[in-house]
């Protein structure tokens, strides 16, 4: 019998949204799969063992997130997480402010809001613009602490009504960026500190005015609590440990967009770097199809994103970038990750470069 071969391009740079789960957090996940399989809420050792574990995971990421550890909590899924964030505040007489860059997660859930709503411009360094818009009293504001495809971090501004309601969106920016000052709920995705997919965290700051946007009929459930407790156990020891490089990854970044500017002069770059978190970096090169350079850099071992970050699996154009007045023809979106060694970066421009001439030479 014939036996086939199957070639296989070896991986030599991992430049997508998607890392690999921190070691010491796979061994925690590992090891938690043997006690951390019991429910929690039954009578026994092995729920008791396993109730221990949640509440001491969940004290954990409080601590590590500067919060307060009956703020939280926790479902398995983040887009439930943008709903439950959000939608708890909403009501008919309470006018809701978005913003036009973020995820569509919450874009969908301020879309079914049933009273007023006001979309917030970005201005052309992909900020929030406020001085477009007037916060009102007995208002809801949905405001991204980070953008997800440009890294752009957003300022709340000074004068805000009393009663202003935040649901903050800390989806992107994680354990990186502290929350504001002022805040009413918060979600948070375990995947931004090297945990893993699955856990996403909700922080309630204020309760009193927040009531569950589910089908419910016990008032005691704040939320659903289906989630993994592996998982969960796995993304508190993720956070424990996560200390990225901030510093050396900004570097990292910098390099990128000078050279990719000089070798690529038409090129635009989305965001300022310094008012950015480190590791992202969103450019936009004309003339060119952001898929075919994807394919072409993924022949080459190296894979990127492209189109919006919270709908890149069907590469749909970046309503970010389009907000910010930019092109979406040609979008690449880099991510830098703790183990990112500085080979693999030049080894990426010359790719990206070498992909680039090839399809502006045809």
């Amino acid at each position: 019998m014939a036996s086939s071969v199957r070639w296989v391009v070896r991986v030599t740079g991992n430049f997508q949204s998607e890392t690999a789960l921190n070691s010491l957090a796979a061994q925690a996940l590992v090891a938690a799969m043997d006690s951390g399989w019991a429910d929690p809420k039954k009578i026994g050792q092995s729920p008791s063992r396993a109730a221990q574990l949640r509440t001491s995971a969940i004290e954990s990421l409080a601590a590590n997130l500067g919060l307060k550890a009956d703020q939280i909590e926790i479902t398995g899924e983040v887009g439930l997480g943008y709903f439950l964030c959000l939608g708890g505040f909403l009501a008919p007489e309470r006018k809701l402010f978005y913003g036009a860059g973020d995820r569509s997660g919450v874009i969908a859930t301020a879309r079914s809001h049933q009273g007023h709503s006001e979309i917030i411009p970005l201005s052309p360094d992909g900020a929030l613009d406020f001085s477009e818009v007037k916060l009102t009293p007995n208002s809801v504001l949905s405001f991204q602490l980070a953008n997800g495809e440009t890294g752009v971090i957003n300022k709340v501004p000074e004068q805000l009504p009393e009663d202003l309601l935040i649901a903050v969106d800390a989806t992107a920016s994680g354990s990186r960026v502290p929350l504001p000052e002022k805040w009413s709920s918060a979600v948070f995705d375990s995947r931004s500190w090297e945990g893993p997919a699955g856990v996403a965290v909700v922080a309630l700051g204020d309760a009193a005015n927040w009531k569950n946007p589910l089908p419910h009929i016990s008032a005691v459930r704040r939320t659903y609590g289906t989630f993994s407790l592996p998982l969960l156990i796995a993304s508190a020891v993720a956070l424990e440990n996560f200390r990225p490089d901030d510093e050396n990854i900004r570097k990292l970044s910098a390099k990128i967009r000078t050279e990719i500017k000089r070798e690529i002069p038409d090129s635009s770059i989305a965001g300022d770097l310094h008012k950015s978190l480190p590791h992202l970096t969103s450019l936009v090169i004309p003339g060119c199809n952001g898929e075919e350079i994807l394919r072409g850099l993924s022949a080459r071992g190296l894979s990127v994103d492209s189109g919006s970050a919270c709908t890149a699996m069907n590469l749909q154009p970046s309503h970010v970038l389009a907000a910010m007045g930019l092109p979406t023809d040609g979008n690449i979106r880099i991510t830098l990750h703790s183990e990112t060694t500085a080979d693999e970066v030049d080894l990426l421009i010359t790719a990206l470069v070498d992909e680039v001439r090839s399809q502006q030479q045809r």
